[in-house]
């Protein structure tokens, strides 16, 4: 029974499409690698790990065995499509991608705990060292030692340093594009939004990439200078990974080792010009690329982590602005908020000579409240009394600010006199609902307000503080008339 359950986990549809993934992708990728970057029976490149490391760590370690199974099957539907049947040392070739990659990606895997986004310095260095350089030594090492133990041949110092490098740009030109392609696909998350000129200017690096790709690294070359235009291969480099996100980055990784592989193998470009030899010409051309992509990479990540510093350090410092412009008892704005607010209504006021209301809102005779239960309940009635006009405003740009102890304003722009005696009058509602016990108040036995408007209807100029004073004089004639009570002051021409 156990093993009945154990099967149909194997053969799980997630299981099953991960096997065939691998089987796709790494039989593509040896293909292109086979057809299009042989010399002397050697590949420059060899993708199929490149992809297979990329799926490993975008799978998590349950996926293992389907995973090793799809590298296994895919390496041999390739290899007998091109060659018609295998040989042994084909089976030495396979142990040693198998190996490689598992026991690379095992390692990194251990080495790096947190989610793998391949966006963080810590995690590229690891990538560069143990997916890229270690994943290559033990590739060559267990391949060779397999060659001649099942062969008999012994591979020449040459043709291990090609295969070394060969394997290490491989895993490093493929894995990056591939990863962050998997990654995106399984979280259904790509994102590549950009500006119109960010769009111009990705389109003119292209252009250029092009150009350069072409016209130094597509051609024969018969003098020194020509050959020294490999060099504006950093700044473009540079170029790509300061200003373009991770994912621009890797395609453009890929694409460039692909096409100076791809010239290389056709016998055209410098390094061709500069080595007699073809294999030394493609082993000083692996490393010049590798180096100059690698920077890249390696500044992107930095340049990266250095945004998202400054973004956290931009939402902390907006946190910390917000949190200065809180009243800590009542949580709503407080003087500075208030001031910074009224200003910014008030010019928005004055340019659209749009309507504009200030209302003044204070607690009847506060202080006898304090000395008849307290400051413990004072503060408990300040919490309440603003949550109570805070309920009562109801659209985003209404603000209600506690300016003093017990006094409070309110901002209310495009609203004129009718609609502000409406605001008040359920204001007063809400805080006549609160019941709270008042009984050293000569008025009434519970918690009362008075309030006083300023609604500002002309087009001329009026600033903070006389708007400010406006409404403070109409709260002042609310509490001449008795308290618990509004006044609206509808002033038509604020500037007379």
């Amino acid at each position: 029974m156990e093993l009945i359950v154990r099967c149909k986990s194997f053969f799980s549809l997630l299981n099953t499409i991960v096997f065939s993934v691998m089987v796709v992708s790494y039989f593509a990728m040896i293909h292109i690698s086979i057809t299009y970057f042989m010399v002397a029976n050697i590949a420059i490149l060899w993708l199929g790990n490149g992809i297979a490391t990329a799926l490993f760590l975008v799978c998590s370690v349950k996926r293992k065995v389907p995973l090793i199974l799809g590298l296994i099957v895919g390496y041999f539907l390739a290899i007998y499509s091109h060659r018609g049947g295998f040989d042994s040392s084909e089976f030495g070739f396979l142990i040693a991608n198998v190996l490689s990659v598992t026991l690379a990606m095992s390692l990194f895997k251990r080495l790096c705990k947190e989610t793998i986004t391949l966006i963080d310095l810590r995690q590229n260095i690891l990538f560069l060292t143990v997916l890229c350089i270690l994943t290559s030594i033990i590739n060559v090492s267990i391949g060779s030692v397999s060659l001649w133990v099942i062969s008999g041949i012994t591979p020449n110092v040459n043709n291990l340093l090609i295969w070394l490098v060969g394997n290490t740009v491989s895993i490093f030109a493929s894995t990056l594009t591939a990863f962050h392609i998997f990654n995106a696909i399984k979280h259904k998350k790509l994102s590549l939004q950009m500006s119109k000129h960010q769009a111009i200017e990705l389109v003119i690096m292209c252009a250029t990439t092009a150009v350069l790709l072409v016209e130094v690294f597509g051609r024969e070359h018969y003098n020194k200078f020509t050959i020294s235009l490999i060099f504006l291969l950093f700044p473009l480099a540079m170029w790509v990974a300061l200003r373009f996100n991770r994912y621009i980055t890797s395609v453009w990784i890929t694409t460039v080792f692909l096409t100076c592989a791809f010239y290389s193998t056709a016998k055209l470009g410098p390094f061709i010009f500069m080595f007699n030899d073809l294999s030394n010409a493609i082993f000083y051309m692996q490393i010049y690329i590798f180096t100059a992509c690698s920077t890249a990479l390696v500044i992107a990540t930095v340049n990266t982590e250095k945004e998202k510093k400054n973004q956290m350090i931009a939402q902390l410092n907006k946190q910390l602005d917000n949190l200065t412009k809180v009243d800590p008892l009542t949580q709503i704005a407080n003087r500075r908020k208030y001031d910074d607010s009224i200003k910014e209504a008030l010019a928005k006021s004055n340019s659209e000579g749009t309507l504009l209301t200030l209302v003044a809102i204070d607690i009847d005779y506060f202080k006898l409240f304090n000395d008849e239960y307290g400051h413990l309940m004072g503060d408990e009635c300040l919490i309440s009394v603003a949550n109570a006009i805070n309920k009562n405003l109801l659209r985003t740009n209404d603000i209600v600010a506690r300016v003093g102890g017990e006094e409070f304003f309110c901002i209310l722009p495009n609203t004129d006199a009718i609609a502000a005696k409406d605001i008040m009058q359920k204001i007063q509602s809400s805080i006549s609902e609160l019941n709270i016990p008042h009984q050293a108040s000569p008025i009434e036995p519970y918690l009362t307000v008075s309030m006083g408007a300023c609604t500002k209807t002309s087009k001329d100029n009026i600033d903070a503080m006389r708007l400010y004073q406006l409404a403070d004089t109409a709260l002042y004639a609310a509490k001449e008339q008795g308290r618990n009570t509004f006044v609206i002051a509808d002033y038509t021409n604020l500037s007379a």
